[in-house]
C-alpha cells in the first residue's frame, strides 16, 4: 500500500500483494511451543479456569521453531540487529548507556496503551 493507503498497481493495473501464504505461515512459526500456564493460587478470579489469565502463556522450549523465519519484503525476522554474543561484553555498563526503569507504574510513560483497551 501506498502511504495515503492506496492500492499499489502493477504495469497491468493489477494489484501488488502486501504478502503471500508463505509470508503467513513463516510468521505463524514465531509462535510455536506456546501453551496456557496453570492459574496461580493466589490471585482471585471470578471464573474458575485451570489456566492463568495472569500469565497466559508460557514457551516449552522443545516445541519451539528455532529456524529462522522470513519478513515480508524477502527480508529475515531480526536481520540488521546483532546477535547477543557478537556486542561487546558488559555494554550495558559502559559510559552513556541509559537505564528506563518501567515498573513505578502500572501505565509507565514509555508505555502506550490504545484507548480501545480501556
Amino acid at each position: 500500500l501506498h502511504p495515503d493507503g492506496t492500492e499499489i498497481l502493477d504495469e497491468f493495473g493489477r494489484v501488488i500483494q502486501t504478502y503471500t501464504n508463505l509470508d503467513i505461515m513463516s510468521n505463524a512459526r514465531v509462535f510455536t511451543g506456546f501453551t496456557f500456564s496453570r492459574r496461580r493460587g493466589n490471585v482471585e478470579e471470578l471464573f474458575r479456569s485451570e489456566k492463568s489469565r495472569q500469565d497466559p502463556l508460557r514457551i516449552e522450549v522443545d516445541k519451539h521453531d528455532f529456524f529462522p523465519k522470513s519478513s515480508v519484503g524477502g527480508h529475515w525476522i531480526g536481520d540488521r540487529y546483532p546477535l547477543c554474543v557478537d556486542l561487546p561484553q558488559y555494554h550495558f555498563l559502559k559510559l552513556g548507556a541509559k537505564y528506563q526503569f518501567r515498573g513505578s507504574s502500572s501505565l509507565p510513560k514509555v508505555h502506550y496503551n490504545p484507548p480501545h483497551w480501556d
